[in-house]
């Protein structure tokens, strides 16, 4: 096994950290929006898990485990997928779409 530094397992841990953060919210919105979650493709599911990636990285973890995600409605996700234009891996959206993000989901709690 190759040599890995400390830095590198840390970075590895907190990416494990916030995809498992992430799944989690992804299946308490689903559950809630129950079958209207079939309206969206696979597509919209990775741009929301990156959407929600980016803004998980600026929210205190206190704050995002308070979020209410078994309350968000399709309305609510509509409107994250809305800032996703032109969002994909390595190419995040700017810190103002972040931030109206992060006003959809505080404005849930």
């Amino acid at each position: 096994m190759p040599d890995v530094s400390q830095t590198e397992v840390g970075r590895r841990l907190y990416h494990v950290h916030r995809e498992k953060r992430i799944e989690h919210a992804i299946k308490k919105i689903k559950q809630n929006i129950g079958p209207e979650w079939k309206s969206f493709t696979e597509e919209d599911i990775r741009i929301l898990g990156h959407l929600l990636q980016c803004t998980w990285n600026v929210i205190d973890q206190k704050v995002w485990d308070n979020i209410p995600f078994a309350k968000m409605t399709k309305d609510d996700v509509q409107k994250i997928l809305s800032y996703g234009i032109d969002v994909g891996p390595r190419k995040n959206p700017d810190q103002a779409v972040i931030e109206e993000i992060k006003k959809i989901l505080l404005a849930k709690s």
